[in-house]
């Protein structure tokens, strides 16, 4: 799949975006958005089971470990940035990324670490993972992928390759990755210093 947009960010707690230009890997920070404060306010079950997307979509990530079950939204890049939930507990598939069960390149989904209030949100113990740990997508006819992470890591900000969150960590193999804030809130800029990343492949 090629990618058309010369950068590719993300909307994430800290209500910034992030920029990365593919062609020189550079995160350039922008100004704050204030539309962008995740709601705390979680779905009934009802509300969860009745959630609907398209066939081939992914429509629920769970992950054992963490106790998370949760809707997944697609969300695009308008003007060059990933979108992220309004809700601190659903989460986000970049809908330019690679579907699940497609067999190549890696879904990428964000999430809050936190919302509007600092309530801890859906990807708050998203460090608590390890290699090894277990995650599956569920997709919109209701066929489960597995996924084992492989790796887990905390960025710098400005270190961020949102170009390499598109790709598997490992060559010929499915992936999907994670990304969420983390490291110290920055009152000045508003935003957290680093970045949680969750690698995983296919499990087989």
């Amino acid at each position: 799949m090629l990618l058309t947009l010369l950068g590719l960010g993300l909307v994430v707690a800290g209500s910034y975006f992030l920029y990365s230009n593919l062609a020189t890997k550079q995160v350039v920070i922008q100004a704050p958005l204030s539309i962008v404060k995740a709601s705390g306010k979680k779905k009934t079950v009802q509300q969860k089971q009745a959630y609907a997307v398209p066939p081939t979509h992914p429509r629920e990530l769970s992950i054992p470990k963490l106790g998370i079950d949760a809707n997944i939204l697609s969300v695009g890049a308008p003007g060059g940035a990933m979108g992220a939930p309004t809700s601190a507990w659903d989460v986000g598939w970049y809908d330019k990324s690679a579907l699940p069960g497609s067999g190549k390149d890696a879904l990428l989904i964000d999430g809050h670490v936190n919302d509007a209030l600092g309530t801890p949100g859906i990807f708050a113990n998203l460090t608590a993972l390890a290699p090894g740990d277990e995650m599956d997508v569920e997709r919109g006819d209701h066929r489960k992928v597995d996924y084992v992470v492989v790796k887990v890591e905390s960025v710098p900000l400005q270190k961020v390759d949102m170009a390499a969150m598109l790709r598997s960590i490992q060559a010929g193999k499915e992936g999907l990755n994670l990304i969420t804030c983390g490291g110290t809130y920055d009152y000045k800029k508003k935003t957290f210093d680093h970045r949680t990343l969750v690698f995983a492949v296919r499990k087989e």
